[in-house]
């Protein structure tokens, strides 16, 4: 009787280890693994579907949607980061949605926000300011002195402006710096357009941006991710040769790093700043900077308040192709319409475009989107600091 029920207990041992090596073989979740195994699954989903920037020339693995741009090793963020805001009319920071004070930095709370929120020069204030007192209130229509619009005959916007010694005003200044980007939304007897591009420079989609622009024979700013002007210093000079702007647009792009507390923001500009210097001079006092998601809501203004206090400036857009409105690529033809629906007839267009991974068709798109802004009567300018 003994023997039968040591022979019973061996046989469940036996059958127990079988069950552990088929669980251990096949759900790597079982072994403590949850997070490699999630990443294997998110690999696989991934895989053929997209390309990184790296995948262009160096076979690497995609990087998704919603992924920060660091490095060898993409990390995760608090929400997709490729998912921008149209500014509108009612946030705390000047009139504008972006990051509520209940949302996390990138976030939003529509993908598609209506073309119609847009504030018009006429009546809205300027797009991408803080509010001084705090309080989140509405700004009124009336512009303050600061906010007036620029004049026809001001100097060149796109160039370091001159004070009456004929000296330039010093862009370490992130206060005078900030009160000229201040005034880009508006203009007097003039309509000026400025196109931007985030989170570059990628080989393929900067490369192919710069030839279209050379061949129109117009000038653009680029907010460039400073580990990617690392990887490719001989676009970031090809850019500023070719008399573009540069812009400061983080080191990494990790939202949920550079907006945990503001010295984190300001060292990661500082980095980046000095990359810059080591690609095109140290003699180049690039100060101009866009937030990640733009620097909209009660939540940024310590952010917003630190750049100042470094010495950097920022500026938003009020205009948009729409490349980051969604995960999957839109075509060109999406683009020119969603661009078209946020002019609006404004004075002063701040575009808002993309040279990041998978942004082919905005290169497909730009021809007919410079080509519309010189119909409506458009000239294009740097913006300031981007020199």
């Amino acid at each position: 009787m003994k023997r039968i029920f040591n022979r019973q207990r061996i046989l469940v041992a036996a059958k127990m280890m079988i069950i552990l090596m088929f669980l251990s073989a096949t759900l790597p979740f079982y072994g403590g693994t949850t997070t490699s195994a999630l990443k294997v699954l998110a690999s696989a989903y991934n895989q053929g579907k997209e390309k990184s920037w790296e995948s262009e020339t160096e076979g690497q693995a995609p990087l998704p949607a919603n992924m920060d741009y660091v490095d060898d090793s993409p990390s995760e963020t608090v929400a997709p980061v490729q998912v921008i805001p149209l500014p509108t009319s009612g946030s705390a920071s000047g009139g504008q949605t972006g990051p509520q004070d209940n949302q996390q930095p990138g976030s939003t709370s529509s993908p598609a926000p209506i073309p119609g929120g847009c504030p018009s020069p006429e009546t809205s204030p300027q797009p991408g300011l803080p509010d001084p007192e705090g309080t989140g209130s509405k700004p009124t229509d009336k512009p303050s002195a600061t906010d007036e619009p620029i004049s026809s005959g001001t100097p060149n916007p796109g160039s370091q402006p001159n004070t009456e010694e004929g000296d330039a005003i010093p862009v370490d200044s992130g206060v005078l710096l900030q009160d000229l980007l201040n005034k880009v939304y508006r203009h007097e007897g003039e309509k000026v357009a400025y196109l931007t591009f985030d989170d570059g420079p990628t080989p393929s989609i900067t490369s192919a941006i710069l030839d279209i622009l050379a061949e129109e024979n117009i000038k653009a700013t680029f907010f460039v991710i400073g580990n990617l002007a690392e990887r490719y210093p001989e676009i970031v000079k090809r850019q500023y040769e070719e008399g573009h702007g540069i812009g400061n647009h983080t080191y990494t792009h990790v939202f949920k790093h550079i907006y945990k507390k503001p010295e984190n923001f300001v060292d990661e500009l500082i980095k980046t700043e000095n990359v810059l210097q080591s690609i095109l001079g140290e003699d180049k006092n690039l100060k101009l900077i866009r937030f990640p998601g733009g620097s909209f809501g009660n939540n940024l203004k310590p952010f917003r308040e630190a750049a100042n206090e470094a010495g950097y400036a920022y500026v938003d857009w009020n205009s948009l192709n729409g490349d980051a409105e969604s995960v999957k690529p839109l075509s060109a033809e999406k683009l020119i319409a969603r661009m078209k629906e946020t002019v609006h007839g404004q004075s002063g267009l701040v575009v808002l475009m993309h040279d990041a991974p998978q942004k082919q068709t905005t290169v497909e798109a730009l021809p007919k989107i410079i080509k519309f802004l010189k119909s409506k009567g458009y000239r294009f300018e740097l913006l300031p600091g981007s020199r």
